[in-house]
């Protein structure tokens, strides 16, 4: 009971991935933290494909879909309560999540072998919850295991299986540049909260960013390095298991 109290805890501490509503409330170790600056980083080179003429929903799901359809990329959010740079795939993760005021921990996922390292801070918050992730050791588990499961879950794997579609009226912004890229901004704006969504308006109609105003602990997220393999490998060196109970 302990170690679903603490997978649980862990799980309701997750960073908000790109939602499935336009609300505001709605093989290495770790990625490089350098921010994507040209259009060849975003995947966003080519010629205009005239996203911009289309409905403000019909960008949005259209952006998402491209995403999905890259088969990969690099996502780097940052919020209030956490920042995190991963690599990731429908099957794969390889990155950093670090949870500023509770500690960071690296992820690689591969299919449904999970692997994890904290750091002493982050291990200290899981024993509070009831949970044993010794520091600085690679942790070994399968997505059956609640906790390999709970700290996984920041790849926001369903964002290749499950593309979200816009579930709010959204309103389409003038051209801008985003990372290099030109892209065409939708959102919409609610009691002081806004949340943006900036789509390529050259080559593939890719979602480059998520930007969120008005509301600090939910993330804005940028995208880059599309159809790039995540490469995800078993870490070398000694693992120990994670706990199961």
């Amino acid at each position: 009971m302990l170690m679903l109290a603490c997978a649980t805890a862990l799980a309701s501490l997750t960073a908000c991935g790109p939602d499935n509503s336009t609300g505001p409330a709605g093989g290495s170790s770790s990625a490089s933290s350098n921010s994507p600056s040209s259009g060849a980083s975003t995947g966003s080179q080519g010629k205009p494909n005239g996203i911009e003429k289309s409905s403000a929903k019909d960008i949005y799901g259209q952006a998402t879909r491209a995403n999905a359809d890259a088969g990969s990329f690099r996502e780097q959010a940052t919020s209030s309560l956490v920042k995190s740079d991963l690599r990731i795939s429908a099957t794969e993760c390889v990155g950093k999540v670090d949870k500023l005021q509770q500690g960071s921990f690296e992820i690689i996922r591969k299919s449904n072998d999970i692997w994890a390292k904290v750091d002493a801070k982050f291990s200290e918050m899981a024993k509070a919850h009831g949970g044993a992730l010794p520091a600085d050791k690679w942790l070994h588990g399968t997505t059956s295991n609640p906790l390999a499961k709970a700290l996984s879950s920041y790849c926001h794997s369903e964002q290749f299986t499950s593309p979200a579609k816009a579930a709010t009226e959204l309103t389409t912004g003038q051209i801008t540049t985003v990372n290099g890229a030109s892209a065409v901004p939708v959102g919409r704006t609610a009691e002081g909260k806004s949340v943006t969504y900036y789509v390529a308006t050259t080559g593939k109609p890719y979602l480059l960013k998520r930007e969120i105003k008005g509301q600090d602990r939910l993330p804005s997220i940028v995208y880059s390095d599309f159809g790039k393999p995540v490469g995800a490998s078993a870490p070398a060196g000694e693992t120990v298991a994670f706990p199961s109970s």
